[in-house]
């Protein structure tokens, strides 16, 4: 991954309640490599060199499914989309879709605890019609997770990601505040 950060001051819903925060990418379209975005640092490679192909804060991609609303990430389905939580998180969400010509496609999350970055669990999502483009949602709640990577099987296509949710830890001493 890249070592730039960009800082941006995108406020993200937050569920007061639960400190779920719901990334919709709305901001100026930005590489995800090396971005920076609320407690976040995004990565992207394509056969392990880093990549501008995928982009957060765009309007290309399948437009709106049951699991994406424009804006939101899209990019080229054979790299790998790489996330790096400043702060471990406990729950984490994201909705997908993929260019696949009508053909099944996985959608693998490897998910790595805190420490020395060593595997928790991979998981294969497998997607449905949603409606026109392949595509579903993952949801984990589990132990702590301080990275994970996304990849797909259709190396050919192109891929959407939206609607990122992972839990953030309150400040001490500070109450949530809703953001609207």
């Amino acid at each position: 991954m890249a070592s730039l950060a960009l800082a941006t001051s995108i406020s993200p819903a937050v569920n007061a309640e639960m400190n779920v925060v719901t990334e919709s990418y709305d901001m100026d379209p930005a590489s995800c490599d090396g971005l920076f975005l609320n407690g976040v640092t995004y990565g992207f490679t394509i056969g392990g060199i880093p990549s501008q192909d995928c982009v957060a804060g765009t309007f290309i991609g399948p437009g709106y499914t049951n699991n994406i609303e424009s804006p939101n990430i899209e990019g080229n389905a054979s790299g790998v989309l790489y996330l790096s939580f400043e702060t471990p998180t406990t729950v984490f969400g994201f909705g997908v879709a993929l260019s696949s010509g009508g053909t099944p496609q996985e959608v693998t999350i490897n998910l790595n605890r805190p420490g020395a970055g060593l595997l928790r669990e991979s998981v294969d999502l497998e997607t449905t019609f949603d409606p026109s483009f392949l595509g579903g949602y993952y949801y984990y709640d589990g132990p702590a997770v301080k990275t994970l990577s996304i990849s797909f099987s259709n190396i050919n296509g192109r891929f959407a990601v939206d609607n990122l949710e992972y839990f953030i830890r309150p400040r001490r001493g500070k109450k949530s505040a809703r953001v609207k």
